[in-house]
């Protein structure tokens, strides 16, 4: 079944990139295009066809939420390096990204994906060579994909602190696995931003 997943990205992957520019299609499902690009890393590509998707989604006033293929293959590769191990659940998977997300969105932390991702301190690893040269897996993709699309795991913007040990304001949810521990998601420490306590 892997044989055959990864036979049939190589090949819409081929296909694409035979044309140098990406016309829009009424019928096409860019998403899943651009989730195989992510996959295998094709920067040019899935910004084409991000462009693509989000002219169609004007032209054709559809209610979807816009995706920029930067943000997806980063929201994916952090998610992977956090949460990559294929025995975790999508729920795990999710709720590191969403924390990403209420990041950007907080007034504590930088206002975009790659600023929050690569901020002094945050992320471990994320400055790194094997982080640079990472590719998400097709789970990684799915769940960024279902995040920036507007689905929620955790459903509390100001949860935002995710490690192996408690912080902020306390935990609001505690995950373990036999071989990697716990981590925990936790609240900010300063509720008044976000009109609590």
């Amino acid at each position: 079944m892997k044989k055959v997943i990864t036979i049939l990205l190589i090949l819409i992957i081929a296909v694409l990139l035979i044309s140098p520019t990406v016309a829009v299609e009424p019928d096409n499902d860019y998403m899943s295009q651009m989730m195989a690009t992510a996959v295998v890393g094709d920067a040019d590509c899935g910004r084409q066809l991000a462009e693509a998707r989000n002219t169609k989604i004007d032209e054709q006033g559809l209610t979807y939420s816009k995706v920029a293929w930067d943000d997806l293959y980063l929201l994916s590769k952090i998610i992977y390096a956090e949460a990559g191990s294929y025995w975790l659940s999508d729920e795990w998977k999710m709720s590191v990204g969403e924390v990403v997300l209420n990041r950007v969105a907080s007034p504590e932390f930088p206002n975009t994906i790659r600023d929050v991702i690569y901020q002094k301190g945050q992320y471990y690893g994320s400055n790194s060579a094997w982080f640079g040269t990472t590719r998400p897996d097709a789970r990684c993709v799915d769940a960024a994909r279902r995040l920036l699309e507007g689905e929620r795991i955790i459903c509390d913007p100001s949860v935002v602190f995710q490690a192996n040990f408690k912080q902020g304001g306390g935990t609001h949810t505690a995950l373990y696995d036999k071989q990697l521990g716990w981590t925990y998601f936790c609240y900010t420490s300063k509720p008044g931003l976000y009109g609590e306590g």
